[in-house]
């Protein structure tokens, strides 16, 4: 497994050299306007990048099982979508019908969704039975764009997920379940080097490159899939509760802003600058310290996700403790959204 995830790595860093000069040539780039402030045309191929090395390393090490076929297949398609998007600003219906055709591909094709949701309220575990097939298009739904949606400063989409998928592979580690290990491994591996591109390290050697929608929707797919697959079926390794711990920043940010975005009739799917990260900035905060703060506190949030499946914390606490931390955090954020807009 190691191998592979070392092989995605090095494949990622190739990509990013290979489809620079090709999205430039393409226009495949991201350009400054009233809400994107920064210099210059941006390649939009952190995440075709990250999904070539995937790819790659996953048919090179990898078993030709149709789970994974299914996953490459679908992953595909949403990096293309992603990818058109970038290019030509789809309207959300059109991103939300190929989310949903590719959600259908990943149902129907492997034959699995979710249909247990745990022992949230201490009676016993909730099995949806045939609901389970239209909780999953909602949950599918609901985690890509939260992805998509929490994208809005350098650095911050390539740590979150890299704290997801890390947080995913440990759950697998302690689970005992090391035939899925590979498939975070390879993910938090080849985002490694788009972080060092996008966040400027080596500055004499590389160039800025934004993840792109492709990239962030991508992940949410893979993040839902990974979650589907570890919490779902007989031999799960971690319960569904935990997997709200593990991407605790993208789902709180986006509910919290759609919440706000209501109150103030405003439609949901509308962009502005009133994420967590821009609220952190209007109050102060540079951009670096803004990932730092959002980076500790989602790192923090899967901590205790894992430690409350390693130490088998009741579902129900679980669940009211987080949704405890919502509630403060929406609360917080409500304020400071209003303050610093004042």
């Amino acid at each position: 497994m190691m191998i592979a995830a070392l092989t995605s790595f090095c494949f990622a860093f190739i990509a990013i050299k290979l489809f620079k000069p090709i999205a430039v040539d393409v226009g495949l780039v991201d350009k400054p306007n009233a809400r994107k402030h920064h210099d210059g045309q941006i390649p939009l191929i952190g995440g075709i990048s990250i999904f070539a090395a995937v790819l790659a390393a996953s048919l090179i090490w990898l078993p030709n099982t149709l789970e994974l076929r299914m996953y490459l297949i679908a992953s595909a398609m949403m990096v293309f979508i992603g990818a058109l998007d970038d290019k030509y600003d789809l309207k959300v219906r059109i991103r939300i019908v190929g989310q949903i055709i590719i959600a259908s591909l990943m149902i129907y094709g492997v034959g699995g969704y979710i249909s247990n949701l745990g022992n949230l309220f201490g009676f016993g575990n909730i099995e949806l039975g045939p609901l389970g097939i239209v909780f999953t298009y909602f949950a599918i739904i609901v985690v890509i764009n939260a992805y998509n949606m929490v994208d809005g400063i350098d650095g911050l989409i390539g740590s979150l997920s890299l704290n997801t998928f890390t947080a995913i592979a440990i759950l697998f580690l302690i689970s005992g379940n090391s035939g899925y290990l590979s498939y975070p491994l390879m993910l938090a591996t080849a985002t490694l080097p788009y972080l060092v591109f996008n966040l400027g390290f080596f500055k004499k050697y590389t160039n800025k490159i934004f993840m792109g929608d492709a990239g962030s929707m991508f992940i949410g797919l893979s993040v839902i899939w990974l979650l589907s697959m570890g919490t779902q079926g007989e031999n799960a390794s971690f319960r569904p509760v935990t997997a709200l711990w593990i991407c605790a920043v993208p789902l709180m940010d986006m509910l919290a802003i759609v919440m706000r975005r209501y109150l103030k009739g405003k439609s949901p799917f509308k962009p502005d600058r009133d994420h967590l990260h821009h609220i952190l900035q209007r109050a102060g905060l540079s951009s670096r310290q803004t990932l730092i703060v959002i980076t500790v506190f989602s790192v923090l949030m899967s901590l205790l996700g894992v430690l409350g499946e390693y130490f088998q914390v009741p579902e129900s606490i679980e669940l009211l403790v987080f949704v405890a931390i919502f509630i403060l955090y929406n609360k917080y954020a409500r304020h400071f959204s209003w303050k610093y807009n004042e």
